[in-house]
């Protein structure tokens, strides 16, 4: 099959594949519906290469950097013993999951909350680590982008895999109590990048994404430009037109839960495209290429182990390194408390370190790609 590199750019092969029970619930298309798998081209960016042998060009990075490394943190997560954050879980709508075992799964892990909290001290919760990804990722030379959460309260339909820390709920960084506003806004003035990491339902609703991003950028100060979809919650046909509409500049939800790949052929960002008005949007995507918990879960994506993930690694930074292309890569911060992924983390950037890429954020990637 000779492919149409503009038609899948654009997305017009991921229409054509969606699941038959494609629907608010079940809007992430898994690798095994991609054109790519199916051809056996999903880990190499085959657009790219298509490309450079027509052009005989490859991308520009600062400092003659043969290739580029996008750090991506989706904040999930911030407190792991939160008996507030664990009692709005348990209030949120089942939806699908509205069956007697699934609020009995809720209960015992609110119980299980409260006695990890009382056993070990209510000041003391593993996931109040935040700096500690600061300081490795400085070490490295890099800067990342984390995408956090607009607030319980600032969501005005909740979906049960939803986020539910609040902006003002406590937390330590860095050895102090703070709240989660304050740690945002801390960790923006060391130098990294605060994106939006919107609600499951926020995917194709404009003022939703209005509202969630106006919330985070009243924390901070500034406007925000970047965003991931929570549970990389997308559809083709509509979110690019929903976050273009939002104010959004840089996107990063454009990847696979369970796999690793090149999900559109590139690892170069490009513009999205409106299938529905059939025109290009100046909304920029820098298309997520690994995730951790696709390669690392136990129970779905790809279920392998540290060692055999760290070898996908590799095989793909090469694949970028050889287009001159983005490598993004997207670590849970609430994955520090496994100690697998956290020491895979550290080889990662101790890995790509010694090929010595440019490593920064989704709004530098960005900004650098537009000029």
């Amino acid at each position: 099959m000779k492919l149409d590199y503009i038609k899948l750019i654009r997305g017009y092969y991921e229409v054509e594949r969606l699941p038959v029970d494609f629907s608010d619930s079940r809007a992430v298309p898994g690798y095994a519906f991609n054109i790519l798998n199916t051809l056996g081209l999903l880990y190499a960016p085959v657009a790219d290469k298509a490309h450079i042998s027509k052009t005989k060009k490859k991308p520009q990075w600062p400092e003659d950097k043969s290739f580029a490394v996008c750090l991506t943190h989706d904040v999930d997560e911030v407190s792991s013993h939160s008996l507030k954050q664990s009692l709005r879980a348990f209030r949120a709508p089942f939806g699908g999951l509205n069956s007697t075992i699934n609020k009995l799964k809720r209960l015992f892990n609110l119980g299980y909350k409260a006695f990890q909290a009382c056993k070990n001290g209510f000041g003391k919760d593993p996931l109040h680590c935040y700096d500690r990804w600061l300081t490795i990722e400085e070490k490295a030379g890099a800067r990342s982008t984390f995408f956090f959460w607009p607030g319980w309260n600032n969501i005005t339909k909740h979906h049960h895999t939803d986020s539910t820390y609040q902006l003002h709920d406590q937390v330590q960084f860095d050895g102090q109590g703070c709240t989660v506003f304050e740690m945002i806004q801390e960790i923006s003035r060391r130098g990294w990048e605060i994106g939006l990491h919107p609600s499951w339902y926020s995917y194709n609703d404009i003022d939703e994404l209005k509202r969630q991003k106006e919330s985070l950028e009243n924390a901070l100060g500034y406007p925000i430009e970047s965003v991931r979809q929570h549970f990389l919650h997308y559809d083709i046909r509509h979110t690019p037109r929903a976050h273009s509409e939002a104010g959004i500049k840089y996107d990063s939800s454009l990847g696979f839960s369970d796999n690793v790949g090149f999900r559109f052929g590139t690892c170069y960002p490009w513009r999205l495209y409106d299938l529905n008005a059939k025109e290009e949007l100046p909304i920029l995507e820098i298309p997520l290429i690994i995730q951790d918990v696709a390669m690392l879960h136990p129970t779905k994506g790809m279920r392998i182990d540290a060692s055999m993930a760290m070898s996908y690694v590799i095989q793909i930074a090469k694949e970028v390194e050889k287009v001159g292309g983005v490598l993004t890569l997207s670590w849970h911060p609430n994955e520090i408390i496994n100690q697998n992924s956290w020491d895979l983390y550290k080889k990662v950037l101790d890995h790509l370190e010694e090929k010595q890429p440019w490593m920064t954020s989704v709004k530098e990637i960005g900004d650098w790609w537009q000029r």
